[in-house]
């Protein structure tokens, strides 16, 4: 793999101040070899990465119904897609769905139509998605019967806020699924696993993506958490006061119990989620919600020597077919790290983020306590940010009246740069020189 440059930014502590705030898109001497640039849109994933100031790839597109956030009248969703337009001049390079969740995906189906005027070299899905593979098609049945079977019994039972947040995240997103795989009419399509080495995609030239994840395998599919010396848990003084230590509390199954001759939805799992049943349907709904979560692309993208890493949800499984055998090798060169699943507990090992770049690479969290407020961990949040020597941004830190808040910008090093949200601009960038 390539190395990363020794020219790249050196941290500043994070005790002095952060930049002052912009009034527009970050200008500065010289174009930046790399803009990675975080919306805020609720409980949700939506990133711009922008080469050389050129060539774009945008990196997921949605926001969990209960979890949205709206400004004026108008979600912050869509004020993301605006300036998506305005950035990008309607052309993008790569458009990239990790994963079929709700909060990566549904803008891609509000936006549908928007999305077919644009110019788009390639769209990149997980080959959990591929229409043409066999065992493909058998996860998405199964996948599709069990979220009817629990919608059914979450209602009948009144089931609990949370348990449903999971499944309506689960829900197939037919008009974001088939604009995207349909390329939006006119992109070329990439089905990825993995082990896959993507070269010059849409024609840029010296940039490539290793594809670490999502693995074919179902015994690393169906790992979900990390053992306890590999995941951070939240501090005694938290249990004490009474906070869930986890963020689908109370009850969850062992991925043996979820997916009993998988890809099969058989009679066991059809009774382990009725009424009433040793295992509620809150079980299955958190634990099918991870399953999801381990189908995400990993992509561990490489330009102008630089080396970023965008892992989508992926939970303990994803990671670990492949981090214990070359994460050293992979992590410690890495200049940017896209936390995975909104900063939960379960998904990024401490042993991964261990192998990063003390103080040499910046973070960004898509995160906030809503709908799930175990999430994001407040142990994991402290060890990046003093692996990162500082340069940790949350978009719950983009103040928002009456939505969820994270902690203040103002302690950032200077290569993050904050959007002017009177001028709806709702976003945080890192820019790599």
């Amino acid at each position: 793999m390539a190395t990363r440059k020794k020219t790249a930014p050196s941290k500043k502590p994070a005790k002095k101040a952060g930049p002052a705030r912009k009034t527009g898109p970050v200008k500065k001497t010289g174009t930046p070899s790399v803009r990675v640039r975080m919306y805020r849109v609720g409980f949700g994933d939506c990133f711009l990465v922008t080469l050389a100031g050129t060539r774009h790839i945008l990196v997921d597109c949605g926001v969990h119904n209960r979890g949205n956030i709206t400004v004026g009248g108008d979600s912050l969703i869509h004020k993301a897609f605006a300036n998506i337009q305005q950035e990008t001049g309607q052309k993008l390079d790569i458009v990239i769905a990790t994963h079929a969740h709700q909060d990566h995906v549904s803008g891609y189906g509000t936006f549908a139509d928007q999305f077919r005027q644009f110019e788009i070299g390639e769209v990149w899905m997980p080959w959990t998605e591929d229409p043409s593979d066999p065992k493909a098609r058998q996860w998405r049945t199964k996948k599709h019967a069990l979220v009817g079977l629990l919608q059914r019994s979450l209602t009948a039972a009144a089931g609990d806020a949370k348990a449903a947040a999971a499944v309506d995240n689960a829900v197939a997103n037919p008009a974001a699924m088939h604009a995207l795989q349909s390329g939006f009419g006119k992109a070329k399509l990439r089905y990825l696993k993995a082990g896959d080495n993507v070269e010059a995609p849409a024609g840029i030239t010296g940039f490539s993506a290793g594809i670490l994840g999502p693995p074919q395998d179902q015994t690393f599919l169906s790992k979900m958490n990390p053992p306890g010396s590999d995941h951070f848990l939240r501090m005694a003084v938290a249990a004490a006061n009474g906070e869930m230590v986890h963020p689908f509390a109370n009850w969850e199954l062992p991925g043996s119990r979820l997916l009993p001759n998988w890809p099969q939805l058989d009679n066991q799992t059809i009774k382990m989620i009725s009424v009433g049943a040793e295992f509620p349907a809150a079980a299955v709904a958190f634990s099918l919600d991870k399953l999801l979560n381990n189908t995400s692309i990993v992509a561990l993208f490489t330009w102008d020597g630089k080396q970023m890493l965008f892992p989508g949800d992926a939970q303990y499984g994803d990671w670990a077919y492949w981090y214990k055998q070359t994460g050293a090798q992979v992590l410690s060169d890495i200049c940017f790290y896209k936390v995975a699943h909104h900063g939960s507990m379960n998904a990024t090992p401490k042993g991964a983020l261990e192998e990063m770049p003390q103080g040499k690479f910046g973070a960004m969290a898509s995160t906030q306590d809503k709908p799930w407020p175990s999430i994001p961990e407040t142990a994991l949040m402290k060890a990046i940010g003093e692996r990162t020597g500082g340069a940790l941004a949350r978009s719950d830190s983009i103040p928002v009246a009456g939505a969820p808040s994270g902690p203040a910008l103002g302690a950032l090093p200077a290569e993050f740069v904050e959007g002017d949200e009177s001028k709806d601009e709702y976003w945080i960038d890192y820019i790599i020189a």
